[in-house]
């Protein structure tokens, strides 16, 4: 009896550990990342390319960023293992040219190489995130996320959250002379052309609305600034806007989050041949970039790679920003972000340090304490005994500071 009894517990344990061992099983394949297994990609109407990704279980939605020179799209897909037995696709349909896919530190980066910069929206369904980039009849977002107070049946533009619009145009003069025309917009992500034609700069947002009270000419001519007229109009699904000019002038454009800016500076003949590389103070070589919620660090980590500069950044700069520079000098780039975000830099030789603006301030100000100090010890001459003016100087500085003596 004794024996039976003994056996049937010796099963029972066996029956709960094999249960536990599956169950712990079960847990540990939760926690596998997920796989890329295929991609594919067809033609639609109207040259719109769509790329479908599989996975071996749902995807999540992929962090994206866009840049304008040389036009990219990049997907990170967080804890995904890359398992495509080809990694780059020549493609050359519409402007899509090729995709390239790679894996690094636990997550899986697809580049779409394109001839322009080009809308897309991306969807989820079951294993799948199907990605559209090309132009359609409707409005399409550069970005698209998954938001559960959009109701998804929408089939208007409203299903990717609020409707591209503008809300306000302003115009401000510069100390310089300068033109500054301010369009306040629903969206970050409005994609927008700017050319310049002769004397004119033209503006077109593409699938914006424009409230009928915008719809006007505005008469900036008694400014004294290069710009006469700005006229604003809605045509079709988007909005032009025009620029009359009446002198020599150097134009550039910049986003920062949902305020795009276009500047019109005075600039004479001569000053045109002799500062093709300049503008507004800075001469570094011009670049385009468009980003949508990129972290600070990473856009500086970006400007530092495109300009070869060692760049040491503090641990206290954080946060992300969405910002579209297109045809910019580097170093203006640089400050337009340091600004919006509060941080300044600190040169020394060919080594830039970033950090908040108070922090540097006050390395400034304890570099110039030590300064003060070295100098007071130079004058030091015998004893301490007999500099007892220049201790008591030298005690009065670091008093001064804050420092108990």
């Amino acid at each position: 009896m004794n024996m039976l009894k003994a056996k049937y517990l010796t099963t029972r344990l066996f029956n709960i550990s094999l249960a536990g061992f599956c169950l712990l099983g079960l847990g540990l394949n939760n926690a596998i990342a997920r796989e890329l297994i295929g991609l594919d990609y067809s033609v639609l109407t109207g040259n719109t390319v769509q790329i479908v990704f599989t996975f071996d279980q749902p995807p999540v939605e992929p962090r994206t960023f866009t840049i304008d020179e040389p036009a990219r799209i990049a997907l990170d897909f967080a804890d995904t293992i890359n398992s495509l037995k080809q990694r780059n696709f020549q493609v050359g349909i519409g402007n899509m040219q090729s995709i390239i896919s790679a894996a690094a530190n636990g997550r899986t980066r697809v580049v779409l190489n394109l001839s322009k910069s080009t809308e897309f929206k991306t969807s989820i369904n079951g294993h799948q995130l199907t990605l559209t980039l090309g132009e359609s009849e409707e409005p399409v977002a550069v970005v698209a996320k998954t938001d559960s107070t959009i109701s998804p049946s929408s089939k208007t533009g409203q299903n990717f959250g609020i409707s591209k619009a503008i809300t306000k145009i302003d115009f401000k003069r510069g100390k310089n002379g300068e033109g500054r025309i301010l369009i306040d917009m629903t969206r970050s992500n409005i994609s927008t052309d700017v050319w310049r034609e002769n004397n004119v700069v033209n503006i077109e947002m593409i699938g914006a609305q424009l409230p009928d009270e915008l719809q006007r000419r505005m008469d900036v001519g008694d400014f004294a600034t290069p710009i006469s007229y700005i006229d604003t109009i809605q045509d079709g699904a988007n909005i032009k806007m025009t620029i009359s000019t009446n002198s020599e002038f150097e134009h550039l454009s910049y986003q920062a989050d949902k305020i795009y800016t276009i500047e019109i500076a005075p600039i004479t003949k001569e000053e045109e041949e002799k500062t093709k590389k300049e503008k507004f103070g800075y001469t570094g070589e011009r670049l385009s970039l468009n980003f949508q919620d990129i972290e600070v660090r990473s856009v500086l980590q970006l400007l530092a790679d495109f300009t070869g500069l060692n760049l040491v950044v503090s641990d206290s700069v954080t946060g992300n920003l969405t910002l579209r520079l297109k045809n910019v000098p580097w170093d203006q780039a640089m400050d337009i972000i340091l600004k919006t975000k509060g941080l300044s830099q600190r040169r020394s030789g060919n080594v830039i340090l970033i950090a908040p603006t108070d922090e540097i301030a006050a390395r400034e100000k304890l570099d110039n304490l030590i300064f003060v100090i070295n100098c007071n010890l130079q004058r030091l001459d015998g004893p301490v005994r007999g500099n007892s003016k220049i201790i008591q100087e030298m005690e009065r500085i670091f008093i001064g500071n804050g420092w108990n003596v």
